[in-house]
């Protein structure tokens, strides 16, 4: 009996789960932006990137938290997978 192991699209068996973990990251900060977006805070103020700036609303805080955290992550995953594909042992 043979043993398979089921391959993502990168060909490594765990990629699929991070990127997983990736998404459900970046949904939990749009959903906590919106609802503290809902909370109305008095000196509420979204800047992305510090110069774009973005309605205090509940749409805005969530779009301000997925953007912020899917960028933060997204280059430190996209590092994590260039060291791991450049460096991997066969």
């Amino acid at each position: 009996m043979t043993d398979t192991v089921t391959r993502s699209p990168t060909g490594r068996p765990g990629t699929r789960v991070v990127l997983f973990i990736y998404a459900a990251v970046v949904t939990i900060a749009g959903v906590m932006g919106f609802i503290l977006g809902n909370a109305r805070p008095e000196d509420l103020d979204p800047e992305l990137f510090g110069f774009i700036q973005l309605p205090p609303t509940a749409l805005g805080t969530a779009l301000y938290g997925m953007i912020t955290v899917g960028v933060g992550l997204g280059i430190l995953l996209g590092l994590v997978i260039y060291v791991s594909n450049e460096y991997a042992d066969a």
